[in-house]
């Protein structure tokens, strides 16, 4: 099955299950917000990723889209200075979301000074 394939059809679950294994095995430490409708902020972001960086990103299907308040919000964090993004499978498939964790996690560093 070819990656872009395997992108439409995982689920944000299925997505958030793969980024949570690879954090835990980069030492990395990251939160989930549950219930986003909780939040004081409405429109947080699902995932906030502690390395030598802090991430903040949006998980989203392939075809799913963003709600005015995750805009809003992303706004804000990135006007902040802050790191926000949205991640879809297509990121997982291609590789982008694994290089943005070992970049935070110091693992590119490490490889290259070897």
């Amino acid at each position: 099955m070819t990656g872009r394939l395997i992108a439409a059809k995982m689920t944000e679950d299925q997505l958030q299950e793969h980024i949570r294994t690879l954090c835990a095995g980069l030492g990395l430490a990251a939160q989930h917000i549950h219930d986003p409708r909780r939040c004081w902020l409405p429109g947080w972001p699902d995932l906030t990723v502690f390395g030598n960086r802090i991430l903040f990103r949006e998980l989203k299907t392939e075809h799913n889209s963003l709600s005015p308040d995750q805009r809003r919000v992303g706004s804000l964090i990135t006007r902040a200075g802050g790191n926000w993004a949205v991640w879809r499978p297509r990121d997982w498939t291609g590789g982008v979301i694994q290089r943005q964790l070992q970049e935070i996690a110091g693992v590119q560093a490490e490889l290259s000074s070897a």
